[in-house]
């Protein structure tokens, strides 16, 4: 039996966009470092980044931005590596977070959701400014809506994040499919009641088997085997 939910929603971050390996070909070319040191960078760099995001939830000062939270992962992973980076790269870098590369597999998995007449939203932690740019990078036309954390004041898995596309378009949370890319994610879109495929590319397991996910493949290919 096929889906026939009203809106697909995505998650950016990890869903749509290769983060790693964007991050990593960023870090070489920045820095001059080996791959595998880029590599590593860029995972701690992300891990820091999503740390001072969960901790905006928590401490009681507000939504502290993505990108601030970006920069502060950065300047972090610089310190910890003996490392400085002048204001203009430091910009650059936390720039690029709107213009990472897609999975190889991702515009084209758009482009058949798209034709098939569905409506797509991204739902994502970023910023707005960084959301619309990434919306960008998959061309005019494919996000019907680009729904931000900022809308929220808080990030996932905060369930003001996932009513968003309830809130905003006036429907039920079991109206929207949303495809997921992280362990996180998928725990916060399942405790809110929205349907949930997860992009489980790493093979990972759910963090709260009470709260896994209703569909999971390898890739975002899979979603197009639901609807």
């Amino acid at each position: 039996m096929k889906l026939t939910p009203k809106i697909l929603t995505f998650d950016v971050f990890s869903a749509l966009l290769d983060i790693q390996t964007s991050l990593t070909g960023l870090v070489e070319d920045t820095f001059g470092l080996p791959k595998k040191d880029a590599a590593t960078f860029a995972r701690t760099w992300r891990a820091q980044q999503m740390s001072r995001a969960a901790a905006s939830n928590s401490i009681g000062k507000g939504r502290t931005s993505f990108k601030d939270c970006t920069a502060m992962g950065l300047d972090y992973t610089l310190a910890m590596r003996g490392m400085k980076a002048d204001a203009k790269t430091r910009k650059k870098l936390v720039t690029t977070w709107g213009v990472l590369k897609p999975w190889p597999e991702a515009p084209d998995v758009m482009a058949a959701i798209k034709a098939k007449g569905y409506q797509t939203a991204i739902l994502s932690n970023g910023d707005q400014d960084q959301l619309d740019s990434v919306a960008g990078v998959f061309g005019k036309g494919v996000f019907d809506y680009v729904l931000s954390s900022e809308t929220a004041g808080f990030y996932k898995p905060h369930p003001s994040v996932y009513e968003l596309p309830t809130r905003i378009l006036g429907i039920g949370c079991k109206d929207v499919l949303h495809v997921a890319g992280g362990a996180g994610d998928v725990l916060g879109a399942a405790a809110y009641g929205m349907t949930c495929y997860w992009s489980n590319r790493a093979n990972d397991i759910p963090l709260d088997p009470a709260l896994g996910p209703d569909y999971q493949g390898k890739d975002l290919s899979g979603v197009l085997k639901l609807i």
